[in-house]
C-alpha cells in the first residue's frame, strides 16, 4: 500500500474491494463517469469497450495501490 491510510478495503462479501474513504468513493465515482461518457459518446463503437476495460483495468491498479488485501 502506497498511502498511509487506505482507500479500498475487503468486501464483506465475496473477493474484492470496497470504498472505505473519500479518495476510494472519488476513484470509484470516476471511473463510473468514464465509462458512461464513454457510451454516450462512442455510441456502439468498439471504442466504448476499449475505454471502458481500460478504466476499469485502471481501477483495479489503485485498488491493489491503496487498498488492503482483499476478501
Amino acid at each position: 500500500m502506497i498511502t498511509k491510510h487506505p482507500w479500498f478495503g475487503p468486501k464483506r462479501i465475496g473477493w474484492g474491494w470496497r470504498p472505505v474513504s473519500w479518495e476510494g468513493w472519488l476513484m470509484t465515482g470516476l471511473c463510473a463517469a468514464v465509462v458512461i461518457v464513454a457510451g454516450i459518446a462512442f455510441k456502439g463503437t468498439p471504442m466504448t469497450c476499449y475505454v471502458a476495460i481500460a478504466a476499469v483495468a485502471a481501477l483495479f491498479v489503485v485498488c491493489l495501490l491503496t487498498g488492503t488485501r482483499p476478501g
